[in-house]
């Protein structure tokens, strides 16, 4: 089941809570689009996990993915133009964008690593990637050369789920060493890569 709250419809405890997506296998929620209008989520369509887009307006649902294979961790761009998300088509999860209005799917990302954990930087220039929950890499939005934003020795390394700050100067992530602990990286004003 999705949830959402709509504060334009106020309980006596100051919200409201509606179903939109009654109970389905393989339903998830996503993220809302940088307008407002749209929830991004996760369904079983066809026997594949599909991306659709919910209007908060009209309450229409869209799909928007639709070739074979699962999609994964769907993320707006800043302008709302793209979605990038983590797709197994042809056995190995990579990352893949797709226009948010529907159309062809690209692969971003090289190789056989699997990607998981993509994000956009406030500006959307560029798309963050995480081979293998290992270091943590960019490359321009559109695909093109992966750079290395995080260099740590990768013998036992596991990170998950960075995220960079709004204004590009922190990445947070956690790492695990037998258990999971929360970091916050310093990037150098103008630097290419953090260290």
């Amino acid at each position: 089941r999705i949830y959402v709250l709509n504060h334009g419809q106020i309980a006596e405890h100051g919200s409201h809570a509606e179903e939109i997506i009654p109970p389905a296998r393989g339903l998830d929620g996503g993220d809302f689009s940088p307008d407002g209008r749209h929830f991004l989520f996760r369904a079983r369509k066809e026997g594949n996990l599909q991306l659709f887009a919910f209007d908060l307006t009209d309450r229409r649902q869209r799909q928007i993915t639709s070739s074979p294979g699962d999609k994964f961790e769907g993320t707006w761009s800043p302008d709302g133009r793209f979605i990038v998300m983590t797709s197994n088509v042809g056995g190995k999860n990579q990352a893949w964008r797709i226009p948010a209005a529907g159309g062809e799917e690209v692969r971003l990302t090289p190789g056989d690593e699997r990607f998981r954990h993509n994000f956009y930087s406030a500006d959307g220039r560029w798309l963050y990637v995480q081979p293998s929950h290992r270091n943590v890499y960019r490359m321009p939005a559109s695909g093109g050369l992966m750079q290395a934003v995080t260099r740590f020795p990768e013998s036992g390394l596991f990170l998950e789920e960075p995220t960079l700050s709004p204004d590009g100067r922190f990445l947070a992530y956690c790492r695990s060493n037998g258990g999971s602990s929360l970091w916050l990286m310093t990037i150098a004003p103008g630097a290419a890569e953090a260290r």
